[in-house]
């Protein structure tokens, strides 16, 4: 398999596909190879996989907030998590607080999304 081979994986896997060679030329075409073996490090824990995929299936609106939240909060131990009366879950962080304030004063809510970038 050459480089320039687009790569297809489906769901039933073709018997005669070679698994080793298909890991090493997807390791080859990674400008990072060692992200190859940080995902698999990763893929590993309990219930990532399925928090990613419920990440990936976000809505837009409720993914970038949460990233930005995420990317925002340096401090991790002073995130919080709770739920309110009304089932809402409600994250805080001090760090995440000043950015998110700032997206609010440009009018982004939940109310009237929009992209960010």
């Amino acid at each position: 398999m050459s480089a320039d081979t687009p790569i297809m994986i489906t769901s039933d896997l073709d018997p005669d596909l070679d698994v080793t060679e298909l890991m090493q030329s997807l390791i080859a075409r990674m400008q990072d190879p060692s992200r190859f073996f940080e995902c698999y490090y990763w893929s590993q824990e309990p219930g990532v996989v399925e928090c990613i995929r419920a990440f990936i299936a976000l809505p837009a609106e409720a993914r970038v907030l949460l990233e930005v939240f995420l990317a925002a909060a340096v401090a991790r131990d002073t995130i919080s998590a709770s739920i309110d009366a009304a089932g809402a879950l409600k994250l805080y962080s001090p760090e995440a607080k000043i950015v998110l304030s700032s997206l609010a004063g440009l009018g982004f809510s939940s109310a009237s999304p929009r992209a960010l970038s």
